[in-house]
């Protein structure tokens, strides 16, 4: 069904222009076209404008019935009335799927007209995102087809990631930040208003998709629970974890999201129901939404079997900070056996701790290769499950030493290693971004770093119950 959407071959401009807007700017349409050039798209690309004749070096049409070739995407950049009859002429034409970028519709107190809408995109057979929307990018299909400032990027990571957004400002905004932390993205979809194809249509078309292993979700509200929870079920068959976050606890949050999208927010205590039942990662937090679904990504091959933490580190303070945050979370941190014990005295001073956390000390630099044979010691335990690899106060070169370490330590095993980096990044400006491009999971606070632990852990066990369960 989205096939034409996400991976058009041809696409149509609608709006494109010459010239600008009242503030001097770049009309929507003309927005979208650079993008959509300037990303590379590498299907073929036809501006429609009866006032022109030629768009950056490309031939203009007057109507999309003009274009002597089948259109797989319409991206109409039109004012919103205008979008009733340049509907109608897309679907005349057989163009398959369309995104609408105009606001004015039912978030604007307009629902007749987006009724109309969905009326002439319905009678064509045109399948189509928003209105309201900032538009898709297709990233593993170099297709830009969004009007989102996030794509002023020179270019996107490709991964494995669909992040789908109820608000395209919040969902750009953590697009960019997620590309700057080196996250890996499959598609990107600001779903507007959804008038027509919802949230959980996307979800369920891309479960399928081989690009997609792991989605985060920024929701507001949720149309049609039926269609929602049939895509969340496909999702947990499929074992592709969904992490959300959701807004609405507070009236007035359920208010913005209304006059944003029109969206009813619903029981946030049946919503969280819901996310139990399928095995969705709820996060609480806006900030951890991206940064959760990345260490999915990185990780989803190496869940954690149990709750038993190792956790190293060159302090005892942050050794301590952490291990309170595995309580909290519900981490365990076993003790090491007599024998590898012994075995850490042999790489760490005598000052330091080996029974877990381990405390290697500062002066575990005055041993070319104690700090690595001390991670490999700790992760060769059966009864450890995961480790937690912490760092304090480090500057260059010391700190891309970590980094080398660190990495090649994740790399030989197939349990989950986190990173919890908690001194001054400036300090590290070589190894930090060399360990996010080397997708290591990386965290800036022990919390940060157990949290997402936490998260591994329930949605594996949420793999084994349902495998239990013969599911």
């Amino acid at each position: 069904m989205l096939d034409s959407m996400l991976r058009a071959r041809s696409i149509a401009v609608i709006g494109a222009s010459q010239t600008k807007n009242a503030a001097g700017t770049d009309k929507l349409g003309t927005v979208a076209l650079n993008y959509l050039l300037a990303h590379r798209y590498p299907g073929k690309v036809y501006p429609v404008n009866p006032k022109e004749t030629e768009i950056r070096g490309l031939p203009c049409y007057a109507s999309i019935a003009d274009i002597p070739d089948d259109i797989d995407l319409a991206l109409i950049a039109v004012p919103a009335k205008a979008s009733i009859s340049v509907m109608k002429e897309c679907a005349a034409a057989g163009v398959k799927s369309a995104v609408v970028l105009a606001s004015g519709f039912s978030e604007a107190g307009e629902p007749e007209l987006e009724s109309e809408l969905v009326a002439a995109a319905k009678e064509g057979g045109v399948r189509f995102c928003g209105p309201n929307t900032n538009g898709l990018i297709s990233i593993v299909n170099d297709m830009v087809a969004c009007t989102s400032m996030v794509c002023a990027m020179d270019s996107f990571n490709k991964g494995s990631i669909a992040f789908l957004t109820q608000s395209g400002a919040v969902g750009g905004s953590m697009l960019g930040t997620g590309n700057e932390e080196q996250g890996g993205f499959s598609h990107w979809v600001s779903v507007g208003n959804e008038a027509d194809l919802q949230i959980a249509d996307y979800l369920d078309y891309l479960v399928d998709d081989p690009d997609t292993r792991v989605f985060a979700l920024f929701v507001e509200g949720i149309r049609n629970p039926e269609k929602f929870t049939g895509a969340l079920a496909k999702a947990a068959k499929a074992g592709k974890p969904v992490v959300v976050y959701k807004i609405g606890l507070s009236e007035v949050s359920a208010a913005a999201a209304a006059s944003h999208t029109g969206s009813m927010v619903g029981s946030d205590a049946v919503f969280d129901a819901v996310c139990r039942k399928y095995g969705v990662v709820r996060v609480d937090d806006a900030a951890d939404l991206l940064p959760t679904a990345i260490t999915f990504s990185r990780l989803l091959d190496k869940l954690p079997k149990g709750p038993r933490m190792g956790v190293i580190g060159p302090s005892g303070g942050i050794c301590g900070a952490c291990a309170d945050e595995c309580h909290r979370f519900g981490l365990d941190i076993p003790e090491l056996s007599a024998d590898a014990q012994e075995t850490l005295k042999q790489f760490i001073p005598p000052y330091g701790a080996f029974r877990n956390p381990i405390d290697v000390t500062l002066q575990i630099r005055s041993s070319p290769t104690g700090y690595q044979d001390t991670i490999r010691t700790v992760l060769e335990q059966d009864y450890i499950d995961g480790a937690f690899l912490l760092v304090t106060m480090v500057g260059e070169p010391r700190a891309s030493f970590y980094c080398d370490i660190f990495t090649e330590a994740a790399r030989a095993t197939d349990k989950p290693v986190i990173v919890g980096w908690t001194g001054a990044q400036s300090l590290a400006s070589q190894a930090i971004p060399q360990l996010k491009k080397n997708q290591m999971p990386i965290y800036f606070s022990a919390r940060g770093a157990v949290k997402a632990m936490r998260a591994l852990l329930d949605y594996s066990r949420f793999l084994a119950a349902r495998t239990e369960a013969g599911q």
